[in-house]
């Protein structure tokens, strides 16, 4: 596969020809609202935008975006490329289970899916994401967050921490659900080892330091994210407006931030 938008349609095309029932996967609603919003920052990375821009905030009513959005709804829903069903009404697990019987011709995965592949002796390579322009753009990442002890004893919390995030329990953790490390020691820690699933993460570690998250330190990203949760999966279908869908979506979330 090549690296630009336009390379997306061949793998897609291909099952069709061969009678498989799914192209590709563009971006879900089903199955978590997770997804969607990860599905959504994945396709806005790779035509150069994102939640926020530096010194703008909100910025997910962006040129750039916008053509993103686009470019899905006409040339991969639109001609019928991600699959029988409709990107809002995706479930995750039932396009990973697809894939796993060799009826998907591209996913954007999470890793623990390269052990479920592998298991069910599907061949598959793994490539960049293809971006609008062809170069290379940081990849999206997705953190869980840790909120506890609010009740006076920092001192005791911190050792608590400590022993959690230390490079042993860290790496223990991550070599068992195959997740990737979010302390420097467990990130040195993973890229030094050769055991395990070690190996096939790599790729996914070398991305790390430099990936996107959502900007959920803003005050609207509570809001965003239900808006995108609801809507993202309208824009991409035939007719869809992602223009005015995602001028709505920063309207709001500008005015929940106080920038307007």
């Amino acid at each position: 596969m090549g690296r630009s938008f336009q390379s997306l349609t061949l793998p897609c095309h291909r099952p069709k020809r061969a009678g498989g029932n799914a192209g590709g996967k563009a971006v879900g609603g089903g199955g978590g609202g997770v997804w969607a919003r990860a599905g959504a920052l994945r396709r806005m990375r790779g035509g150069g935008g994102a939640y926020t821009q530096t010194g703008v905030g909100i910025a997910i009513d962006s040129p750039e975006n916008v053509k993103s959005f686009e470019f899905l709804r006409d040339k991969m829903v639109g001609q019928g490329l991600t699959g029988p069903v409709e990107p809002g009404k995706l479930d995750r697990q039932a396009a990973f289970d697809a894939f796993t019987r060799g009826e998907v011709g591209m996913l954007n995965g999470h890793p623990t899916l390269i052990k479920q592949a592998a298991g069910k002796g599907v061949k598959f390579g793994m490539v960049p994401m293809p971006t609008a322009d062809g170069a290379d753009h940081s990849a999206m990442g997705v953190a869980d967050w840790v909120m506890a002890f609010k009740n006076g004893h920092r001192k005791e919390a911190g050792k608590f921490l400590d022993l959690l995030y230390s490079a042993k329990n860290v790496t223990a953790f991550t070599n068992k659900y195959d997740l990737l490390p979010v302390t420097t020691s467990g990130y040195r820690a993973m890229d030094a080892s050769t055991g395990g699933s070690a190996a096939q993460l790599k790729t996914f570690l070398t991305a790390l330091p430099t990936s996107r998250l959502y900007p959920v330190g803003k005050k609207s990203w509570a809001g965003v994210s239900e808006d995108i949760k609801q809507n993202i999966g309208q824009v991409v279908q035939p007719g869809g407006q992602p223009a005015k869908v995602l001028e709505n979506i920063a309207t709001s979330a500008r005015k929940a931030d106080g920038d307007h």
